[in-house]
This record gives structure tokens, sequence and C-alpha cells, in this order.
């Protein structure tokens, strides 16, 4: 027995001696392990998810900050324009007026079809020219922003229902006296520009008639606003935008075409918003104010 057990252990160190030989001959082919590439493919299926998981939430953080960033330094924004002129301060109700009250009263403020309002509100005097007389008026200026529906149906017939937001900044003023009558003069229709349809005031101005509707009761009263001088100056400079009279309000919506560069984003429209209620004003004809008794200084 012992030299049997010396002779298999001396075959078996054989054996593994010839085997590591071998190994280290060329060509020499080794049956492979088994491999374990499925479990790899199946931990790479689990964890792409969860990338695009991490992806979605670096995403989201990153344009959140954009967005806080970018509301940050439209507040100091608007707070180096308070500072550069004393007398304004923020308003959430412009020239005393709710959102609520600016859509129903005023076509330049559109209630949209989903939800509406004002932002970035300021309010402060404002001394203007009024029948060649100095009156310190309250004048606010301030965005205002509605959601219009859009719908699209592709070639299965399927409805889809969006909402686009527009804005449009905005003027408003309390004059020294009340105007009898709402008078409201915005962009004529293309129509009207055509002389299609024309079932507004219309005035002496073929140009004015073709670029400016003119909505009110009272007629005589609009020919002592619109004089020839004020019809020039609408044309100039207020193309496109709504002006609105009414009780002792003026409303004027629109681009003023000019930008302070002082300030960004859409505060950069603001001041010289106001700053067009100052001009219209100046522009309006004495004897308008004198029909509505507002011909004496504030």
């Amino acid at each position: 027995m012992g030299r049997r057990g010396s002779r298999g252990r001396a075959w078996a160190c054989e054996a593994a001696a010839t085997a590591a030989v071998t190994d280290r001959l060329p060509g020499t082919v080794r049956a492979a392990r088994p491999s374990s590439g499925r479990a790899d493919e199946v931990g790479r299926d689990m964890d792409r998810p969860v990338l695009v998981g991490l992806a979605l939430v670096v995403l989201v953080g990153l344009i959140a900050w954009g967005a806080y960033a970018y509301r940050r330094r439209l507040e100091q924004s608007l707070a180096d324009w308070l500072a550069r002129e004393p007398g304004l301060a923020p308003t959430v109700s412009p020239v005393g007026l709710t959102p609520a009250q600016f859509a129903d009263g005023f076509q330049g403020c559109p209630r949209g079809h989903r939800r509406y309002g004002l932002r970035w509100g300021v309010e402060g005097p404002l001394d203007a020219r009024i029948g060649g007389l100095t009156a310190t008026l309250t004048c606010a200026a301030f965005e205002w922003w509605w959601e219009e529906r859009r719908q699209q149906t592709d070639s299965k017939g399927n409805t889809t229902t969006s909402y686009v937001t527009r804005r449009v900044p905005v003027a408003a003023a309390r004059l020294p006296a009340a105007v009898p009558d709402h008078v409201q003069i915005g962009p004529e229709t293309v129509f009207g520009r055509l002389g299609m349809s024309r079932s507004d005031h219309q005035l002496e101005s073929d140009a004015f008639n073709r670029r400016f509707r003119v909505l009110a009761q009272d007629r005589m009263l609009t020919v002592q606003l619109l004089d020839a001088g004020l019809q020039e100056l609408l044309l100039a400079r207020y193309t496109g935008r709504t002006i609105e009279l009414l009780g002792d309000l003026l409303v004027v919506a629109g681009d003023p075409g000019r930008r302070d560069d002082a300030l960004m984003g859409p505060l950069r429209r603001l001041p010289p918003a106001r700053e067009d209620v100052r001009e219209l004003l100046a522009g309006i004809p004495a004897q308008f104010w004198r029909a509505i008794g507002a011909d004496r200084e504030g």
C-alpha cells in the first residue's frame, strides 16, 4: 500500500507538471470557462433606466436653476429702475385696478382662453401737458399676459390642444377728468385696410382710417379728440397699438418699439411705455380737454 500511494502521488505530480508545460506550448487550446456575459448584459439593462432617471433629474434641476437665476436678475433690474426714478414703486393693482377689471374693461388686456394676469407692475407720478398746462398724474406700467388656445388635427382626425402665452406692455394713467364715453382706438382689420369692412367712425384721413379702427358712442367727442395733429402722431408712433379712454383712465397697450437698454427682459419696454403716455397726452388737442372739463392744471 505504501509503494502504491507513493507511485500515485508521483504520477499526479508528473501530470500537473506536464499540463503546466503544455500550456506554454504554441497552439495549445484549453477549454473556456463558463462566461458571465449574460449576467453583465442583464446588469446593464437594469442600470439603463437608473441612468435615464438621473439624467432627467439633472436636466430638470438645470432648467429650474436657470429660471430662478433669470428671475433674480429681473428682480435686480427692477430694483435698479426703481432706484434711479424716485417715486416709482412696485404694484399689483396698477391705477387701483385688479387684473380682472383690466380684462373686463379694456380690449388691450385680453382675457385669453385660460389664464391671464399682469406682472412687473410699477406705478408713480408722471408730469404731463394737459391742454397746454402741466399736470402730475398717476401712471403705471406693467406686462400683461394671457394664454391663447391652439388646436391641431392630424390625418387621423385626432385633435391636440395646447396653450401659448402672449405678452404685451401696457401703460395706464389716471386723468384729471372723466371721459363720458369709452373711446377705443385700435389696429384696423385686414378687411378694413382694404376698405371692405368699415363700421367704425371714419375721419378725413384715409391713411388713418386704413390703419386704425375707432369705436365710440359720441361721434362729436371723437372728432374733437382726433384732430389732424393727433392723427399724424398716432400714425407715426402708435400703429399696431390699442389706445382706450374710459372714465378717468387712459390705457395704452402694445409694443412702444423702443427699449431701455439699462434694464433687461420685459422690463426694457416699460419705461418707454410710460413715456409714450406723456407724449400722447401732450398731443391730445385742447378742445377735447375743454369738452371734458380738464382744461385746468391738476
